[in-house]
């Protein structure tokens, strides 16, 4: 009963709070968390890229962050990843300038930037356009009034 969980038993937990996760169930999947710690479990690098990604996805933004400094402070390197996964939510929630801080901060670490960064960026990219259109429109009404 009070035996450490071993290596399988860790990916199995994974599983679950990454299925959870895609379900839309970060409720859920905190609660398989909280049981997996309880039982002696730990956390990787793959496990909290799974929260950050299911917490995400839930809207969740300030547990994500939490997470994020949780990992770092507990000696865990962010990967290609982590940083993927932070830069498309906080973008996706409206937080393009915390989107471009994980940017920068995964290029100051020395991480490489694959496909998928390529993919969130253009995402950014296109929110920012968005965003410069939507404040120019505000602007010239503004100027030009009816």
């Amino acid at each position: 009963m009070g035996e450490k969980l071993c290596p399988a038993d860790i990916a199995t937990y994974n599983m679950i709070i990454q299925g959870l996760g895609k379900l839309g169930r970060a409720d859920l999947a905190s609660a398989v968390l909280d049981r997996l710690l309880k039982q002696g479990g730990y956390l990787d690098i793959v496990m909290y890229n799974t929260l950050i990604n299911a917490l995400g996805k839930a809207g969740r933004i300030d547990e994500v962050n939490k997470f994020f400094e949780q990992m770092k402070s507990s000696g865990i390197n962010p990967d290609v990843v982590t940083y993927n996964t932070l830069i498309e939510i906080h973008s996706k929630a409206g937080r393009l300038k915390d989107a471009y801080k994980f940017l920068k901060m995964m290029l100051d670490a020395g991480c490489t930037p694959n496909h998928v960064t390529d993919t969130t960026l253009d995402y950014l990219g296109r929110e920012i356009d968005k965003l410069r259109y939507q404040k120019a429109s505000i602007l010239s009404e503004k100027d030009c009034p009816s």
